[in-house]
């Protein structure tokens, strides 16, 4: 999907993110609180804080973001 070595969960997340506009929105918000709400693990929340704000922006914007 985006970079490397990401867990099923967050590749569920980033999913949910891309295709829904108002769950985009709350996620980047607050990444690491929707994470929470959607069950992560600590590990899981942990691979989640090392993404940049605005690479998670790019990841679930997609291209037109990039520029």
């Amino acid at each position: 999907m985006c970079c490397g070595n990401y867990n099923t969960n967050l590749a569920k997340l980033i999913s949910k993110a891309i295709m829904d506009a108002t769950f985009r929105e709350r996620f980047l918000a607050d990444p690491m609180g929707t994470a929470q709400e959607f069950g992560f693990s600590e590990a899981d929340r942990n691979e989640l804080a090392r993404y940049e704000p605005q690479k998670l922006r790019a990841i679930v914007e997609g291209p037109r973001s990039r520029s």
